[in-house]
């Protein structure tokens, strides 16, 4: 179930939401119904709604301020305005505060459980998103692991889809990075977007660039193959898709801060 929380001045209207509403049939519980915005900053002390219907005009604290806060405290909880000042300067303060939708009094039971319905699917999907990116991150780390190693995951911000996008391309970069043809425009080809806003999501979730990581990936695979005395550092530069050894070696040393010679001879 979602949680509810409701802050409305008018009794009346309060008491109509609490009674008039089947909450349980539209999978939701009401946590409770309350006179102003500072009772719903107590609240979020003790708990934190999924949803917040509130109305505007309201004494204290009114709606619009009220959506600002609870969004400073967590920007996951979703706000839906309930009011009857139906003037455009309100619904356009609230589509920047990113409300999910903007309901007129006199009130509807039909149409509330009608927006709640939609509310509760929306967020119905990003609990699933969620789940299925904790099973993406998990396989990730298990069948990956040098992943988390190039790539610190502790530094990912962003929303769902740009991390699901992020990853796709990581999953491609890591099957392709041993490509001596691979450029920027394949990554961004393989997650259906173009270079410049792959390369600025990428950096933006990761805080680092494509070619920053390819180059990471190439490098370590090259650390993990000096080791072994058998394989030529030419044999090396090539596995990894690199063309110039010169290029290769420079590479190297800006990444280990030694040359591969000098970091073979460390293991002989």
């Amino acid at each position: 179930m979602f949680k509810l929380l409701i802050a409305e001045d008018v009794k009346i209207v309060r008491e109509t939401l609490k009674h008039a509403i089947n909450w349980q049939a539209l999978d939701i519980m009401l946590l409770g119904a309350v006179e102003n915005g500072e009772e719903v900053l107590a609240w979020l002390e003790r708990e934190e709604p999924d949803l917040l219907l509130t109305d505007i005009g309201m004494p204290k604290m009114n709606g619009l301020e009220l959506i600002e806060a609870v969004r400073i405290r967590n920007s996951d909880i979703r706000c839906i305005i309930l009011s009857g000042l139906n003037e455009f300067d309100h619904a356009r303060q609230a589509i920047k505060l990113q409300v999910l939708d903007y309901v007129l009094k006199p009130i509807d039971p039909r149409e509330i459980e009608r927006v709640m319905s939609q509310a509760v699917e929306l967020l119905r999907k990003e609990r699933e998103e969620r789940q299925t990116l904790k099973l993406a991150e998990q396989t990730a780390k298990d069948q990956l692991p040098n992943l988390s190693e190039a790539l610190p995951r502790g530094e990912w911000t962003g929303s769902l889809k740009k991390k699901k996008l992020v990853e796709q391309a990581i999953q491609f970069v890591k099957e392709s990075y041993m490509r001596k043809e691979l450029a920027l425009s394949d990554v961004a080809a393989s997650v259906g977007l173009s270079d410049k806003y792959l390369n600025m999501l990428f950096k933006e979730v990761t805080g680092m660039t494509i070619n920053h990581s390819i180059i990471r990936l190439r490098m370590q695979e090259a650390a993990r193959l000096l080791k072994d005395p058998a394989v030529k550092i030419y044999e090396i530069c090539d596995w990894i898709g690199y063309t110039d050894q010169d290029h290769f070696r420079e590479s190297f040393k800006k990444q280990y801060g030694l040359t591969p010679t000098e970091y073979r001879n460390k293991f002989l």
